[in-house]
């Protein structure tokens, strides 16, 4: 069966979910601070809003750009493990470890929210 698929994207300019609060350039830690008031949380669950794992993803994408100075994209995701939700709560700030590892053109990231 072949198929033939006309694709058309859509870009949407969209205020970034995040901000940074502190960047440590040692160490590759940031302090950033969640905006829950996102329209993606209305649908993410309107009940109760949680961080999607695609948007912790961006976020790390985000940063490790601002980080090296060059845009990133993941393009191979081996082992992604979301250990807790990131809720709605009084303190909406999280630390953001990163460790990064290049290797033959390409970077390894290491992130923990």
């Amino acid at each position: 069966m072949e198929m033939s698929v006309e694709l058309t994207f859509l870009t949407i300019k969209m205020k970034k979910v995040y901000s940074i609060l502190e960047a440590n350039e040692d160490d590759i830690n940031y302090l950033i601070d969640i905006d829950f008031s996102h329209p993606v949380f209305k649908g993410h669950f309107p009940e109760k809003s949680v961080l999607p794992g695609v948007m912790m993803c961006d976020i790390v994408r985000y940063l490790v750009s601002d980080k090296l100075g060059i845009k990133v994209q993941l393009v191979l995701a081996k082992n992604i493990k979301f250990s807790r939700m990131i809720v709605p709560s009084e303190d909406n700030t999280y630390n953001v470890r990163i460790s990064i590892v290049e290797d033959q053109k390409k970077y390894n990231i290491r992130a923990i929210i």
